[in-house]
């Protein structure tokens, strides 16, 4: 015998949402906050990010971890010498 039950539509073929939720505390969340008030973002957007593995954020301290960061390599001597630099090379 068939029942109504037997009848009823297929289950859909999207994938039903998938709802997280993100926690972050300590000095991530600080830096996630100072971060979001740089770039115009919630905080919340960038801790998702982070716990998705997009955003990355170095341990420890600038100096400690320059690749991650990629600062400017400079000259050594670019202090004492900007006036010159600045100007194209002339000495002054």
């Amino acid at each position: 015998m068939i029942s109504a039950a037997d009848d009823a539509a297929p289950p859909p073929e999207e994938p039903q949402p998938i709802q997280a939720r993100v926690t972050v505390s300590g000095t991530t969340a600080g830096i996630l906050r100072d971060l979001a008030a740089l770039d115009g973002r919630t905080p919340e957007a960038l801790a998702i990010e982070w716990a998705a593995g997009k955003l990355v954020i170095p341990e420890g301290t600038v100096g400690d971890v320059v690749d991650d960061w990629g600062l400017f390599d400079g000259p050594p001597d670019l202090a004492s010498r900007v006036h010159e630099y600045l100007r194209g090379g002339s000495a002054a």
